[in-house]
């Protein structure tokens, strides 16, 4: 028999799977997309590992209640072991850029995975949008509620690892309720982002 402990991440996560499967799904799909948007602009490896947190966990408010963000949670990050950085990525992920534009670099990629799922990715009453619809739509609020760094890293993201055509969504995270691709290895050996006139350019 497998034990988690009380009290850790694991035990709000396998929590999660156990009673908001479709949410957790989107975390884990959240989190492989966020971990390639953070290999492209280069995220240093401990903001990355925040990030990766940040996404896992950035549903387990709808374990209390619908539309109860994780931040508004007493206690939470204590209770699970997340730091405070985690904390901040997540309180500024729902925020729009063009009020924070101080905001962490890892919560603007957050904003950007999280949206981009809720469009592309399989719901009950709604047809997934294709990714590169996807991508348009996030481009056209590129300065105003995404971070306009975040949302070329997403448009430099190779269109094969955003929708291998079964609907099931990120290469690597094939089902939706499979787990996401997140090995730290490959932040460290992927190329660093660089500015392209085919992209975004917001004043």
């Amino acid at each position: 028999m497998h034990i988690v402990p009380v009290g850790s991440l694991n035990a709000l996560l396998e929590t999660l799977d156990l009673r908001r499967p479709a949410a957790a799904a989107h975390s884990r799909r959240v989190a492989a997309y966020a971990g390639h948007l953070a290999a492209i602009v280069g995220l240093p490896d401990d903001e990355a590992r925040a990030l990766m947190q940040a996404a896992l966990v950035h549903e387990a408010g709808t374990l209390v209640g619908p539309g109860i963000a994780v931040t508004d949670i007493p206690g939470f990050g204590t209770w699970c072991g997340l730091d405070g950085e985690v904390a901040e990525i997540l309180w500024y992920a729902v925020r729009p850029f063009h009020r924070h534009r101080h905001a962490p670099v890892a919560a603007r990629l957050l904003a950007v995975a999280h949206f981009f799922d809720q469009l592309a990715a399989p719901h009950e009453y709604r047809t997934p949008m294709p990714a590169e619809s996807a991508r348009l739509a996030i481009a056209r609020e590129a300065g105003r509620r995404f971070c306009p760094v975040a949302v070329n890293a997403l448009n430099a993201i190779r269109l094969e690892r955003l929708d291998d055509g079964s609907g099931a969504g990120l290469v690597g995270a094939g089902r939706p309720d499979g787990p996401a691709d997140g090995a730290a290895g490959r932040l460290t050996t992927a190329r660093r982002w660089r500015s392209d006139q085919r992209f975004v350019i917001s004043s």
